[in-house]
């Protein structure tokens, strides 16, 4: 969920969160049917509730969420930071891999990936991007 937030991806549902079950364990699978959402504006909702009755695509959404996970606050920080920074470092051989051009690599970043309405009101500890 967080990772869609970070995307942009507001279309997620019920069908794109799956995991793979070995007999003993659950494991989630990798990421898929990802697609980033043009915005108009900064505000966007998630397609599905994230916790209780809020969808807004907020990482502080996420983090409020993370006790239903059963995962600690401190650790849900810790995930979203590694998202983040992640996203940050991979950008350029993303686009490049996917064949962007400038323009476009340009408009993706912080509009559809990592939105500054996403870090609106998140918990102290979350890293903002600096670019």
């Amino acid at each position: 969920m967080v990772l869609n937030v970070l995307c942009g991806n507001t279309d997620d549902h019920a069908r794109n969160h799956s995991a793979f079950w070995d007999g003993n364990q659950l494991t989630l699978t990798p990421a898929y049917d990802i697609c980033p959402q043009l915005r108009a504006g900064q505000q966007a909702s998630q397609a599905m509730l994230i916790h209780k009755r809020d969808r807004s695509s907020q990482l502080a959404t996420c983090i409020a969420a993370a006790p239903s996970f059963l995962i600690e606050k401190e650790d849900a920080i810790r995930i979203v930071n590694q998202q983040v920074g992640t996203i940050e470092k991979e950008w350029q051989f993303v686009c490049d891999e996917a064949n962007l051009n400038e323009v476009d690599c340009t408009l993706f970043w912080r509009r559809q990936f990592l939105n500054p309405f996403a870090f609106q009101s998140a918990p102290a500890g979350i890293r903002i991007p600096c670019r």
